[in-house]
């Protein structure tokens, strides 16, 4: 992530990248999917894959590739018949990084624990599929000395069901890793296997001549899939099945990841107020994308309205990722405690959002609102380096809206072209890094963002010398209109790409209305 420095003066440089992290990258990488009928627990077998991780430097910006050997332990049978779902177990992953390059990422801690999610690709003659896989990685102890880091994953992983004979080959895939110090910010890490070496973690037979055993073959449509001897646990949701089906086109990404944004950032959100030390970073900034997606309360109606709606066409975020960095102390003292801020722009324009509320609650009023949005500033960072608590994410931008194709209780409502905000308002949103649920550690790995806005008067409203502003304005404007957006984790171009294609996360979820 950023060559090792001693002292107070190189921790402290050190530690953007901890809240940065993202660009970065890190090991993991095991993940399995198994073969015919349940594995056989007491016969592991364990494959050796090397992987090129890159770690930021001080700056949070990507830097150093660095090597890492990730041992894959599944419990996979040699064979397995078509039909059957392929069980490996229990998954053990150990990924070894030296000690040296990782000693940065971590200055002050004495312990890690966190997750993984790894991808596996399974190919069967010219058929293929992906498999994506959750690991947890317990408490592991930072050793003091050594020649490396090794950090330990596991868990149970979905099946998976080929339905033709042929060799079924395992090849681990990207691998993401979030690690949580029990001193300091969560660091978000990233592999890809090494270029050269096939990262083969596992190799099955399925023969042509091979029989579906009575127990074990799959359930009819409607039928009762728990039943039969050799029944396994129940299905998972991410079990997956490889069917004779056309080559997968090259994986790509819009053309727009690579467009970065252009603009100034809004510093109003930095989070130590003076006085402090600091010394800010400009830095050309890492081509980034991403989809966040959310939903939008309007107060006075009661009811949401979906903001860059996922079942429709949402548009992406371009994101010029890390474009400053900040490293500062409270005091102006030697050895006084320190802060670190990361900071990204990123732009979005999004689509149109169709509402329906029941206005003044009797009402049916339909309405398109078309949001106006401003360059996007976002920060992460953590004012005191020896509290982990104080970690924080802020995202700010200005919007303003305007409505049209209104629809009152079944009836066309002309308000003509310029019915909208009277003037732009600020929108500030909030991640929480913290967060056990859907903690937002940085741009990279995304996460939800929350906040309340202050949506303006109206004006414009009306045509042909109607005035329609106070109407508009007493049903929506005001504050505490809470929105909720959820940002799937970056696609990284470049050189070195990472997390691509760009993925269309979930809709966060309204907290309960309190009474």
């Amino acid at each position: 992530m950023r060559a090792t420095g001693r002292g107070a003066g190189a921790r402290r440089a050190a530690r953007p990248a901890r809240v940065a992290a993202a660009t970065a990258t890190a090991l993991m990488l095991g993940l399995l999917t198994g073969t015919g009928s349940q594995a056989d627990e007491d016969s592991p077998t364990t494959a050796d894959l090397a992987y090129a991780c890159r770690f930021p430097d001080s700056t949070g910006a990507p830097a150093t590739t660095v090597d890492a050997r990730v041992e894959v332990t599944t419990r996979l049978p040699g064979s397995a018949v078509p039909g059957s779902p392929i069980d490996a177990g229990t998954v053990e992953v150990a990924a070894h990084l030296p000690r040296a390059a990782t000693s940065a990422l971590f200055p002050d801690a004495r312990e890690v624990s966190g997750s993984a999610a790894l991808g596996v690709d399974v190919r069967q003659n010219k058929d293929r599929t992906r498999a994506d896989w959750s690991l947890v990685t317990a408490g592991t102890e930072l050793p003091a000395q050594g020649a490396e880091l090794v950090l330990p994953s596991s868990g149970k992983v979905p099946t998976i069901t080929v339905n033709s004979a042929g060799r079924v080959l395992l090849l681990g895939g990207e691998a993401r890793f979030v690690l949580q110090p029990d001193v300091g910010a969560p660091v978000s890490l990233a592999c890809s296997p090494a270029p050269g070496r096939e990262p083969r973690v596992a190799e099955i037979a399925v023969p042509e001549d091979a029989a579906v055993p009575e127990d074990t073959r799959p359930a009819s449509p409607g039928g009762d899939h728990s039943s039969g001897p050799a029944a396994r646990e129940e299905a998972r949701e991410d079990d997956v099945t490889l069917s004779p089906q056309e080559d997968e086109p090259a994986v790509s990404w819009p053309d727009e990841c690579d467009d970065m944004p252009t603009g100034e950032l809004d510093t109003s959100v930095s989070a130590p107020p003076p006085p402090y030390h600091f010394n800010p970073i400009p830095l050309d900034g890492v081509p980034m994308c991403a989809y966040a997606v959310g939903i939008s309360t309007v107060r006075k109606q009661n009811g949401s309205m979906l903001i860059n709606d996922p079942s429709g066409k949402p548009a992406l975020m371009r994101v010029r990722g890390v474009v400053r960095s900040d490293l500062g102390d409270w005091g102006a003292e030697p050895g006084s405690e320190g802060f670190n801020q990361i900071w990204s722009l990123a732009e979005i324009h999004l689509p149109d959002a169709r509402a329906s509320f029941l206005s003044f609650g009797y009402l049916p009023v339909t309405a398109s609102v078309t949001f106006e949005t401003g360059k996007v500033t976002i920060l992460t960072g953590q004012p005191h380096m020896n509290d982990p608590t104080s970690a924080f994410a802020r995202i700010v931008f200005q919007q303003s809206l305007r409505l049209h194709d209104v629809v009152v209780n079944g009836t066309p409502l002309d308000v003509g072209p310029s019915c909208r905000t009277a003037k732009s308002f600020r929108v500030l949103l909030n991640g929480d890094m913290n967060s056990k649920e859907n903690p937002y550690v940085n741009v990279f790995s995304g996460g939800l963002l929350t906040g309340k806005v202050t949506i303006p008067a109206f004006t414009g409203c009306g045509t042909a010398g109607e005035n329609l502003n106070g109407l508009f304005t007493a049903a929506i404007s005001g504050p505490d209109n809470e929105l909720r957006m959820n940002q799937a984790p970056t696609c990284v171009t470049g050189d070195f790409p990472s997390g691509c294609p760009p993925v269309v996360p979930e809709l966060p979820r309204l907290r309960p209305t309190s009474s």
